[in-house]
């Protein structure tokens, strides 16, 4: 099977010595939704996936979903697509989702009268278009690094969401943080073998981005796989309180949650994700999570997603664009 992601190509189409450049003007929101409702608004629709690594015991099963060498219409659909959905989210059931929809969609800014609302849910993850930044090479790096983990989070979220497997249904799924540098988990997802009379079983997850060519994916996932080695159990005990109102068998699962980690239980286990513009991954690159959490020694204890992003700056700015469009 070709791998859905190889080595760099040219993929201007240029020839010879001195291309020629051209100047292709950005893609509207209004552009991008459109594209993505050709595609269900659904991320998974509009990039290439694959399954890695193995269904073993001891072995971390893990997916890689690639957007290399998309078109810029097609990158811009998808960050439309996590643009609409941060926006929904964290606007909640204010008016101001409504107002900054119609607005970025019909290429207008939101009514002066509606400004500051609309603003107060976005500025403390994405800042404001033309804002004065510090000079402070440390403080724009800080910036930069936290809105790329923010769009981390949210693509690994909406690839759970999307996600369907024969072996197992999703009965719940946690929703991102409102800010990416708040304390606790990172995903949590629970799910239900096929049949009736079956026991919940759920999976930890610590999502990270790789956007450095100082070290290499491995040694992101070793970071993330220490981390939940280290403080999975806090992360579990948090949901366990957060969750102390929850009736019925997913009631009984979080009142669980800290006795089935520390006896790592069949029911239990982890997951790494990682957002990376590391176009060549190495096969192996999860294998840190194997020998970490080797306690959690089942076929499918273990798991991973691999996100390649060719430009993932980039894109994540993409994101932010889509967002500030209203503005």
């Amino acid at each position: 099977m070709e791998s859905v992601v190889g080595s760099a190509s040219e993929a201007d189409g240029s020839r010879g010595d001195h291309p020629v450049a051209t100047v292709v003007p950005p893609t509207s929101p209004a552009e991008a939704a459109r594209l993505a409702a050709q595609h269900d608004n659904q991320v998974s629709r509009l990039l290439v996936s694959e399954f890695r690594g193995q269904h073993a015991p001891g072995k971390c099963a893990w997916d890689l979903v690639a957007m290399v060498g998309l078109s810029a219409d097609r990158r811009s659909a998808v960050a439309w697509i996590l643009a609409e959905a941060i926006m929904r989210f964290r606007c909640g059931k204010s008016r101001a989702f409504p107002c900054w929809q119609a607005a970025a969609l019909s290429g207008n800014a939101v009514a002066d009268d509606d400004l500051e609302l609309v603003s107060s849910f976005i500025i403390s993850v994405f800042g404001r278009p033309n804002a004065v930044q510090s000079g402070d090479t440390k403080e724009k790096k800080g910036k930069s690094n936290h809105l790329e983990g923010f769009v981390a989070e949210w693509l690994w979220h909406l690839i759970m969401k999307e996600q369907q497997a024969s072996h197992r249904v999703r009965q719940y799924l946690s929703e991102p943080s409102y800010s990416v540098t708040e304390q606790g988990e990172d995903g949590f997802v629970v799910y239900a073998p096929p049949g009736a009379n079956t026991s919940l079983f759920f999976r930890l997850w610590e999502i990270k981005k790789h956007n450095t060519e100082n070290s290499v994916v491995t040694a992101t996932v070793q970071r993330a796989s220490d981390q939940l080695n280290i403080r999975g159990l806090q992360y579990l005990a948090k949901l366990t309180s957060a969750h102390r109102q929850t009736d019925g068998d997913l009631g009984s699962l979080f009142a669980e949650l800290g006795d089935l980690w520390i006896n790592a239980d069949p029911r239990a286990g982890a997951g790494v994700g990682v957002a990376t513009n590391t176009v060549t991954p190495p096969a192996t690159c999860f294998s840190p999570l194997e020998s970490t959490l080797d306690q959690f020694a089942d076929a499918g204890q273990l798991e991973g997603l691999l996100c390649v992003i060719e430009n993932f700056t980039e894109f994540a700015n993409e994101v932010r664009r889509m967002v500030w469009s209203a503005l």
